[in-house]
């Protein structure tokens, strides 16, 4: 068999929605791809929900111990043949023609390096919502800032020879935006990114997922942003770097000196208008203003607050 597609497909040890997720890949109408399950650390229990399925597409990566989701997903990419990479979650359902309409498109633009799509997030209560996510490359690249609605990791096709030439892996010291720090370096390498304007995944969030929690987020977006600032706005000093990034957390720590020095230099980073990496510019402007208002709500109510004291 000469696959067409490698599903790269990490298996934890959680078995709830496993069946769903595997047989949402092998009742693909696209069929000549191999599905690469990285069996990692299993249960006997998990393990033997896998070993159910007979199917020669299947090839099965064993890791004696739990290594994390990023050397799953490394050791999927050093076994890929395939010329492109599917990346897919085992809570997750793939519709059926997910890889016939990603595949058909990455075969008609050469120029695109990874092909995501909008999704359908289901809930514990089963509500579903519909969620677009942006389709130009340069908003794609743009979105990366907030590390976050840019593009979702299991609805990614990626070029496999891209990835071999960049040598890229996923990095294990971002256990929670893995994939988004793996995109940054798609982009500094060149990569573009599309995202198809329809659903063809069901994403499930429930209580185990890896991003569920807010504990440590600024933590880790703070470490993607330090990579991608001196790529948007290399003429910020470190010093403004360092004060824009706590601009940019979700909890906002810093004095009313800081807090001034960070609309200054927020100001001064809109004002960039030269293209790097093929960002969008009015986007990231956009993001920006966003944070800049809020910090100026903060400013003003910390203000306020003062005077009345």
């Amino acid at each position: 068999m000469n696959p067409k597609i490698s599903v790269i497909f990490p298996v934890g040890n959680r078995e709830a929605y496993l069946k769903e997720a595997v047989e949402s890949v092998l009742g693909q109408s696209f069929t000549e791809f191999e599905l690469l399950i990285i069996e990692d650390g299993l249960s006997s229990q998990v393990a033997s929900i896998i070993t159910c399925y007979r199917d020669e597409r299947i090839k099965i990566i064993k890791f004696p111990m739990n290594m994390g989701i990023s050397a799953a997903r490394n050791a999927g990419l050093l076994t890929a043949t395939a010329p492109y990479i599917a990346l897919m979650d085992s809570d997750d359902i793939a519709l059926t023609d997910r890889f016939q309409k990603q595949y058909a498109w990455m075969e008609s633009h050469p120029e695109v390096t990874v092909c995501g799509s909008n999704f359908i997030t289901m809930f514990n209560d089963e509500n579903r919502m519909p969620m677009r996510y942006p389709e130009s490359d340069g908003i794609i690249k743009s979105r990366l800032l907030i590390v976050d609605s840019a593009i979702l990791n299991p609805t990614a096709m990626i070029r496999t020879d891209f990835v071999r030439k960049s040598g890229l892996q996923y990095d294990a010291n971002f256990p929670r935006d893995h994939d988004h720090r793996f995109y940054v370096e798609i982009m500094r390498n060149g990569g573009s990114f599309y995202n198809l304007q329809e659903e063809l995944l069901l994403y499930r969030r429930h209580d185990g997922n890896a991003t569920r929690s807010r504990s440590g987020v600024d933590i880790e977006k703070t470490k993607v942003r330090e990579i991608l600032i001196p790529l948007f706005f290399p003429e910020l000093t470190g010093e403004e770097a360092r004060v824009l990034l706590k601009g940019l957390c979700e909890n906002v720590r810093m004095t009313m000196i800081e807090a001034c020095f960070c609309l200054v230099v927020m100001t001064k980073a809109m004002r960039e208008s030269r293209i790097f990496t093929g960002e969008d510019r009015d986007e990231l402007r956009k993001i920006l203003r966003f944070y800049y208002e809020s910090l100026v709500k903060m400013v003003n109510g910390v203000s306020k607050t003062v005077h009345q004291c």
